[in-house]
């Protein structure tokens, strides 16, 4: 398998969409959104708003996060890609 071309092709088809997937469960992914902002409302009222030092840094974690799990999900996309040319083998 070509890793490069496969890189590539994640990072053009997958890194600038809009987060569509026809994969994603939309109902858990929401539920789970909700959620999340609910909790991040109750942090930010604890640490006294979106410009208080604790909420930048709470911020500057999620970038890391992000960007970790971009490097996870590109992981995980080449995964399944070199397993179908081996399963086509």
């Amino acid at each position: 398998m070509d890793i490069q071309f496969m890189k590539d092709y994640y990072d053009l088809r997958y890194e600038e969409t809009d987060g569509e997937n026809h994969f994603v469960d939309e109902a858990a992914y929401q539920e789970k959104q909700s959620e999340q902002s609910k909790i991040e409302d109750q942090l930010m009222e604890m640490v006294g708003g979106s410009e208080s030092k604790v909420w930048k840094l709470y911020e500057s974690i999620m970038c890391v996060y992000f960007d970790m799990e971009e490097i996870i999900k590109q992981a995980v996309y080449l995964q399944g890609a070199y397993d179908r040319e081996l399963m086509l083998k």
